[in-house]
């Protein structure tokens, strides 16, 4: 982030190195530290009080935290945690913002680090975390539709999730059938029984052709209940509460598959 932000307190910086500590070996935190542009200077061979003493120093010449924050986001490349190497990528996510969200920051699946509403318990912490990530987890919501919302449902903004995540109905089918039409156009020109340009089976019988339609309004009845609601109303009035985003999150998922 190109804003400075404040430098974190003792404790903040020590729960972060800990937890980052886990995720690499020595040799891979050096080359973390090399990547970053910064000397450990701890002087210490304990993992995370490398990491501790060398940005406890850092954050007190800069005047802010963005080189430890920075550091935190280079450890958690994807690239690292390909078949399970250096720990669970979501899990460790998921530790690291949990002191994060007390300070008023998220660490995105993409590693951008966003601003929010800072927690002040624990059990916020935990609710706002580990059980909407289980909700998620548990209902197997279609992959696409979390990287197109994962960060507003995490942020409570319910409203913007729902909507994101209907959007990439539109755009996967643009980009499976090249065509540059929006919304109903898209979708009634792509699955037409008659030469579609998307089809889910051979449409030789009534009942093949039946799915086939049924798909099709199914799409644009998702795309007119939430895309055109979210986008024509103010958002205070269409209230989107936890309840109801999960269960239309859950059918929009139904049809990404």
């Amino acid at each position: 982030m190109a804003e400075k932000i404040r430098k974190l307190a003792n404790s903040e910086v020590e729960v972060l190195s800990r937890i980052v500590a886990e995720c690499m070996t020595g040799s891979q935190m050096n080359e973390i530290f090399r990547e970053c542009g910064v000397r450990d200077t701890s002087n210490e061979s304990t993992k995370w009080k490398r990491i501790y003493y060398t940005f406890l120093t850092r954050q007190e010449i800069d005047g802010a935290s963005n080189a430890f924050l920075n550091f935190i986001k280079k450890s958690l490349k994807p690239v690292r945690f390909i078949n399970g190497q250096n720990g669970d990528y979501d899990e460790i996510l998921l530790e690291i913002n949990k002191p994060l969200m007390l300070i008023g920051l998220q660490m995105t699946n993409e590693r951008k680090l966003l601003k929010i509403e800072a927690a002040t318990t624990i059990s916020e912490v935990e609710r706002r975390t580990r059980d909407l990530v289980s909700e998620l987890q548990k209902r197997h919501i279609h992959q696409d539709v979390i990287k197109c919302c994962k960060e507003e449902y995490l942020q409570e903004n319910y409203f913007h999730a729902i909507f994101e995540a209907a959007k990439s109905l539109s755009e996967k089918v643009r980009e499976k059938t090249g065509m540059q039409d929006d919304d109903s156009n898209l979708f009634n020109n792509a699955f037409v029984v008659n030469n579609p340009r998307l089809a889910i089976n051979s449409l030789q019988t009534p009942s093949e052709r039946n799915a086939q339609n049924g798909l099709k309004e199914m799409l644009n009845g998702i795309t007119h209940m939430v895309r055109n609601v979210t986008a024509h109303e103010l958002k205070i009035k269409w209230i989107v509460n936890e309840q109801d985003a999960i269960d239309i999150l859950t059918t929009i998922s139904f049809l990404h598959k």
